[in-house]
């Protein structure tokens, strides 16, 4: 889920500045740059790890900052290809879910991608499964907002998008997308594959039973011997 990425950059370090320690200074200045931004072909910097080479710094005429070449870690998110993660259901419409990891909002699942058959509300703006149990009983499995869920990564979508474009065009744009599924046994709602109570139960018991033959056994060695 998370890369240490290598990246340079030039910082620049303004007069007022020159009287803070150097280094942490560049981290301060780098974090500011780049933390809980989107690298392009890369993914979301999440705080900046370390410096690994500090270059030569520069004042350039007319200009009294300093300049300075630096190659440093950053840790990135940036989800593996198959890579099986929770979130939590943002919201949904016609078109497939979105879902959040807390600190990335930007993550879709196209209808098609959603556990089949699913069904959308138009009136509640919901979808939901659509479940044939085994002794061919139904369910309506939904998959409400603020439900935490597991996916399958299946894209990295990265776009040039123009910082200056309207909040609108930025929403439908995306810089970053990862897209999703939920296709799969074992994937969508948690709860779906959570073990009942009677399940659990039925196993704390067997678990017990082999517990108390593996005493017995010991008791009967011991009165053997």
């Amino acid at each position: 889920m998370f890369v240490l990425a290598l990246l340079e950059d030039t910082v620049q370090i303004k007069p007022h500045q020159f009287g803070e320690p150097f280094e942490p200074m560049l981290m301060k200045r780098l974090d500011e740059q780049f933390a809980n931004k989107i690298v392009p072909g890369l993914g979301l910097c999440i705080i900046i790890y370390d410096l690994v080479d500090v270059g030569v710094s520069y004042i350039l005429p007319g200009d009294g900052s300093t300049h300075t070449k630096v190659k440093f870690r950053s840790v990135v998110f940036r989800p593996f290809i198959d890579e099986v993660i929770e979130a939590k259901v943002l919201s949904s419409n016609t078109e497939g879910l979105m879902l959040s990891v807390i600190f990335f909002e930007d993550i879709f699942i196209p209808a098609h991608r959603l556990p089949q058959p699913s069904v959308f509300e138009e009136e509640e703006q919901i979808w939901y499964w659509e479940y044939q149990s085994e002794d061919g009983q139904s369910a309506k499995l939904y998959m409400d907002p603020g439900k935490t869920v597991r996916f399958r990564v299946i894209e990295n979508i990265f776009k040039d998008v123009d910082p200056d474009s309207s909040q609108d065009e930025l929403k439908r744009e995306k810089s970053y997308q990862i897209i999703g599924s939920m296709a799969e046994t074992g994937l969508g709602c948690i709860l779906w594959w959570a073990p009942s109570k009677e399940d659990a139960k039925n196993d704390e018991d067997e678990g017990q039973m082999d517990e108390d033959m593996v005493e017995d056994e010991e008791e009967e060695q011991r009165t053997d011997t």
